[in-house]
């Protein structure tokens, strides 16, 4: 029977989809602001980086709602005309969300609600976190002039400008805002493990989901401020930075007992998830494993501080920071912020959440409620 979910589950929702809806304009809205300033290079990358997250976004929306209406008794032969082109014009996943705004079968909705879980991820990481990195490397970048060439023009601003005018920085910080928010919301939202088999095990709070949103704020921003004062003197050598980083969590991730152990998966496949999931490592840990997952966690934590710490130094010793000890002393208290945060989330709020199972169709589902 369809009914409408509780209203702090719909809330929940709508700031999701706000979020996403938002972070994806004003990415746009960037890119123009950035090809009207002559800043072609910077221009191809965010437009490269928008419309590559919004193709994978909706190849795997469609890819699981297909493999659910197939699922279903009496669907043979009969496509989804309307979600196929819906997915084509590249609002899927806004369906989805829309979907979850008037009457549902509870009985369905955590599935669904997984979906946009792992959606929101996917954008998070392909689109978010790239951009943030972006929008924060030009905001920090010194003002410079750059000098007429010897023809009388104008060389083509590079990636590392700065913003000239006060709109195009206030522009800037409002897309940069959102694309954190879009990395935070999306990990405190996709819960201590959203994976297919344990869909019945995804519970979500309002105090967990405040909890994890002021971890993940405080960790992802030191790690963010990390690579970008890194890459504010370094430049391209940051890349050096990510791509060993991302080779040492790929490592450790097809270690032996690590994640998928004793699954049925191929070798490829477990190869190219673990490939995915270190990437998402390069910023923020992901629990996808119960087993000595406390254990897990401060080694990761241990080599991401140590990591950070290494960055901002190399940066403050280059000596062509305006005000270094500001700098890293903002860094450092976000990084404690978010681990304390995180503390209090696994001794008092983790603790308090009790398991939901949706064995039975007529169970009730609230996602959001206290």
């Amino acid at each position: 029977m369809a009914e409408f979910l509780p209203l702090c589950d719909v809330l929940f929702n709508v700031i999701s989809l706000a979020g996403y809806f938002c972070d994806v304009v004003f990415d746009v809205v960037m890119g123009y602001a950035l090809l009207e300033r002559g800043y072609k290079c910077t221009f191809a990358a965010t437009i490269s980086i928008v419309v590559t997250s919004l193709l994978i976004s909706q190849v795997l929306s469609l890819r699981w709602y297909l493999h659910v209406w197939w699922a279903g008794e009496g669907r043979k032969g009969r496509p989804p005309w309307l979600p196929i082109l819906l997915h084509c014009l590249q609002v899927g996943v806004l369906w989805r969300y829309a979907r979850l705004l008037v009457p549902v079968e509870l009985r369905r909705v955590k599935h669904q609600v997984r979906d946009l879980c792992m959606l929101r991820l996917v954008h998070a990481f392909c689109e978010a976190a790239p951009m943030l990195l972006l929008q924060l490397h030009i905001l920090l970048k010194d003002t410079t002039i750059e000098p007429i060439n010897e023809l009388g023009v104008t060389p083509e601003p590079s990636i590392d400008e700065p913003s000239a005018n006060k709109a195009f920085a206030e522009l800037n910080v409002i897309s940069a805002s959102l694309s954190l928010f879009s990395v935070c919301w999306a990990l405190a939202s996709f819960s201590k493990n959203v994976r297919l088999q344990n869909v019945h095990r995804l519970v979500l709070t309002w105090l967990g989901v405040i909890f994890q949103f002021l971890w993940r704020l405080g960790t992802i921003s030191a790690r963010i401020c990390a690579l970008t004062v890194y890459a504010l003197v370094y430049e391209y050598w940051v890349f050096l930075v990510i791509g060993l980083h991302w080779v040492s969590m790929f490592l450790w991730l097809i270690s032996p007992k690590n994640v998928f152990h004793g699954e049925r998966i191929s070798r490829p496949r477990k190869a190219y998830l673990s490939a995915l999931i270190a990437f998402v490592y390069v910023f923020a840990y992901v629990n996808l494993q119960e087993l000595n997952h406390r254990q897990k966690m401060v080694i990761f934590y241990c080599v991401m501080c140590v990591e950070n710490w290494l960055l901002v130094s190399a940066w403050w010793w280059s000596g062509r920071s305006a005000r270094p000890a500001a700098t890293a002393a903002a860094a450092a208290a976000a990084f404690c912020a978010g681990l304390a945060f995180m503390l209090l989330y696994y001794r008092y709020v983790a603790a308090a959440l009790q398991v939901y199972s949706c064995s039975t169709a007529g169970c009730t589902w609230r996602t959001g409620c206290w």
